[in-house]
């Protein structure tokens, strides 16, 4: 006999029912009639992309999660593990470059995650391509706060930070890509623990070196290009696309540039320092321009007072907002202003920010912010405004034939009320029809007895 187990769903994964959709297309609605008040339009990308779409910007902690495969002609494609890089790619293809766009969009985006047992989510969220100015950033900020709030009866709240002010702090002790990155994506580590070594211990787990391991490399360009030439002519399966000479300098120039260990340290002192600030916004800008007095790091700092200051237009207050310097967020793209947005219970509901590099890895330099809520937390809240409608369902049973035509003309009556109804014909008798009434939520029972129509109440519960 066949294992019933073969035929189980993939593990993470969810069967979805009646009820739920219906929460879900009724969200969906409300949204897309919200953004489009603000000009948005909907867009629909399709659920596969090419695999390198989402490789450029990832991150490693994002990469490995992806669901990556070889599609029966060869090529290498991946299930839509984010909507803002395929929405950008689908803006360039189709040749909107010249354009300020807004889209509105919907949609399941899929990444593993083991430790949740949760490999997919439902979004709903806008993006702004073509523009770069402070109105477009606060536009995003207060799209998120207003729908939410009109949706949720619950305090909403903002996380603000700026990737840029951290990116500026790198570059700035001269680390390189990999270190920025290490540094963005262990920020809660960096900001709890105390000890610079074992920070360092911890790059170091992650294939990172410092002065000591680099130094040890002696060899010159002609003993590299002694390798090289090994490789290039005694190999016959070593393929190269660039000559020897770029590759010796390029090698070269790498091995040149040793990771400074006191540099690294002095990075995470300003980093830590600048993770636990804690306040209002003139306290926290006021403390970070403090630590940030020797770093060229103003103009960053400046753009996030100003926009936080800014959002009294749209009538979000400055408690509404908190301000934290270690916010990042999971994709690499993000350049600018970033933001979480979260209930008085502090679940993260959605997020966004600005990401101008995105465009870049793609292929052309776009400005672009946009943010997205997770539609099953919303739904999930248990708020009044997108519940399903309380339509009173009706079980009709029968179990005479004679009676069919006065059954259905008796369906066709309710439904015309508005009511839900369920022609049923399958049961022994009577009351295991009322059984399975009472445990479906079925407020009524209409059945036939001598030719005559009789109703029933169901008590539920």
């Amino acid at each position: 006999m066949e294992n019933k187990n073969n035929f189980n769903k993939v593990s993470g994964f969810t069967d979805i029912f009646s009820d739920e959709l219906s929460l879900t297309q009724k969200l969906d609605s409300k949204f897309f009639n919200f953004t489009a008040l603000w000009g948005y339009e909907k867009i629909e990308t399709p659920i596969i992309e090419k695999s390198s779409i989402f490789s450029r910007k990832t991150g490693s902690s994002i990469g490995s999660n992806i669901y990556n495969f070889t599609d029966p002609s060869g090529l290498d494609v991946s299930l839509r593990a984010d909507f803002t890089t395929s929405i950008m790619r689908s803006y360039l293809e189709n040749n909107f470059t010249n354009n300020e766009m807004r889209f509105s969009y919907s949609g399941e985006i899929y990444r593993y995650d083991g430790d949740i047992n949760n490999n997919y989510s439902r979004q709903n969220g806008v993006e702004l391509i073509g523009s770069s100015n402070i109105y477009s950033d606060l536009e995003i900020i207060a799209m998120s706060k207003i729908f939410l709030s009109s949706v949720i009866h619950d305090d909403i709240k903002i996380s603000m930070g700026h990737v840029g002010i951290l990116q500026d702090v790198i570059k700035y002790f001269e680390l390189n890509d990999r270190i920025g990155l290490f540094l963005l994506q262990n920020i809660d580590f960096i900001k709890n623990e105390r000890s610079n070594e074992q920070i360092i211990l911890r790059a170091e787990e992650h294939g990172i070196f410092f002065d000591k391991e680099v130094s040890v490399f002696n060899s010159s360009s002609d003993d590299i290009s002694s390798l090289l030439n090994f490789a290039f002519h005694k190999d016959s399966k070593f393929q190269q696309t660039r000559n020897s000479e770029s590759i010796i300098n390029g090698l070269m120039n790498k091995l040149s540039k040793n990771i400074s260990k006191a540099k690294f340290s002095e990075c995470l002192d300003v980093f830590r320092n600048l993770l636990n600030i804690n306040g209002d916004l003139d306290y926290s800008i006021s403390e970070a321009n403090k630590i940030l007095s020797n770093i060229p790091v103003k103009n960053n700092l400046k753009s996030l007072y100003d926009l936080v200051n800014n959002l009294n237009y749209y009538e979000i207050d400055d408690s509404d907002v908190l301000m934290n310097f270690g916010l990042v967020r999971e994709w690499g793209y993000y350049t600018g202003f970033v933001f979480d947005i979260y209930n008085g219970e502090n679940v993260i509901l959605g997020g966004g920010g600005r990401y101008d590099s995105l465009g870049n890895s793609l292929g052309e330099s776009l400005p672009a912010a946009g943010f997205a809520v997770d539609s099953e937390k919303i739904i999930s809240n248990n708020n009044k405004s997108i519940k399903n409608t309380t339509n009173k369902k009706i079980t009709v049973f029968i179990n005479d034939e004679k009676d069919l035509n006065e059954a259905i003309m008796t369906c066709k009556e309710e439904r015309s009320r508005g009511n839900i109804v369920s022609l049923k014909s399958s049961f022994a008798n009577l009351d295991d029809a009322k059984k399975w009434s009472a445990n479906n939520e079925v407020s009524e029972i209409i059945f036939f007895e001598n030719n005559k129509i009789i109703r029933s109440e169901i008590k539920l519960g």
